[in-house]
């Protein structure tokens, strides 16, 4: 995991324990290293506020480049909550997880949450 995201050293490993792999394809199903992708973009001048867990997904290089430069994968990045338009809230729009085939809210603390907002059971 490489590269100046704006988050911090404790919010990326908050990030990495939470998805376990990438969000996208899985643990063993990545093209290239792992980065932190914000959900939302910081923008020119990168927005300080949007440097958020809840804001941050674990996702491989190859996808992180493909949803920036393909519109088809940044159209389902949209639908999927894996990318948000600027007029979008961070806490309002669930974002999809594969592996637990469910869309949940994300939380500061590093939590899936179901849509309740009540956190899901971590597995054991």
């Amino acid at each position: 995991m490489s590269g100046n995201t704006g988050f911090t050293r404790a919010q990326k490993i908050t990030i990495a324990a939470r998805d376990l792999g990438c969000v996208i394809h899985g643990a063993t199903g990545c093209a290239g290293e792992l980065v932190h992708h914000h959900r939302k973009g910081r923008g020119a001048g990168g927005v300080k506020s949007r440097n958020r867990v809840a804001n941050g997904l674990l996702v491989c290089s190859a996808w992180n480049g493909d949803v920036e430069s393909l519109p088809d994968v940044a159209a389902q990045a949209r639908k999927n909550g894996w990318k948000l338009r600027t007029d979008h809230e961070i806490d309002t729009l669930p974002v999809y997880i594969p592996r637990l085939g469910q869309f949940v809210f994300l939380d500061d603390a590093g939590n899936y949450l179901n849509m309740q907002h009540q956190p899901l059971r971590k597995a054991a």
